[in-house]
């Protein structure tokens, strides 16, 4: 192992929802039915929305919803509702490769952090159902108190770990993990590396050699993290 410092997303990289993308589409479709949206987006404009970053703002006003924090406070609230009923079902759970290594790179005295999208509240639960909270020393996602401008891919939560860290990239190497190009973007921009972990179900990582961003490593399991 030679980066000092892991940080990974958390959906789709640790956590298992299935097909994710199918997944949030879900979770945004009843959001904006909840907040009585005048028409649902195509899926080119429902793309643009997710890489939007700090112009989420003017694309929801587009859709005819003015406040922004009232989506993501009704989307947050369906998603986790979401998520406690699939837990239960046993529909959602970690990748059978997560949690052995993190327990390896933990154990090596490397430190481990998360970076999400996901709101504090929701990873907060998910970490304690599973078992793995004891792994990371820092926590950068979502909340009441974070401007959602703060989002991959913007690599604001990124920078944030690295200066609670104290990282020095002169003297050691950090390492993004992602299932997404927002992963690889933020990192790219927070000049770290970057590795896209291939899950077999996400078709878009298929033809992410066309992406403008391009990941240092790809791996198609975590175990694979242990030989960068």
């Amino acid at each position: 192992m030679s980066f000092k410092l892991y940080i990974f997303d958390l959906d789709g990289t640790l956590l298992d929802l299935g097909n994710i993308r199918d997944y949030a589409e879900k979770i945004f479709t009843l959001t904006l039915n909840t907040l009585k949206a005048p028409k649902i987006p195509d899926k080119e404009e429902r793309l643009k929305f997710w890489l939007a970053g700090k112009d989420f703002i003017k694309i929801l006003d587009k859709w005819g919803i003015s406040e922004p924090h009232n989506f993501w406070k009704t989307y947050d609230k369906i998603d986790f509702e979401q998520r406690k009923v699939l837990i239960k079902q046993n529909k959602i759970g970690l990748f059978n490769d997560a949690k052995e290594i993190l327990r390896k790179i933990y154990n090596n005295s490397n430190r481990l952090a998360i970076v999400t999208n996901t709101t504090g509240y929701v990873v907060e639960y998910i970490l304690k159902k599973f078992n793995i909270s004891e792994f990371f020393h820092e926590i950068f996602c979502m909340g009441p108190e974070i401007d959602e401008a703060f989002a991959k891919p913007s690599p604001r939560g990124i920078l944030s770990i690295l200066r609670n860290f104290n990282y020095n990239h002169k003297i050691s190497k950090a390492l993004m993990i992602g299932d997404s190009i927002v992963d690889i973007i933020a990192a790219k921009k927070a000049n770290i590396s970057s590795c896209l972990i291939k899950r077999q179900f996400k078709i878009e990582t298929k033809s992410y050699n066309q992406w403008e961003y391009q990941p240092d490593y790809v791996i198609e399991s975590l175990n694979e993290l242990i030989y960068l």
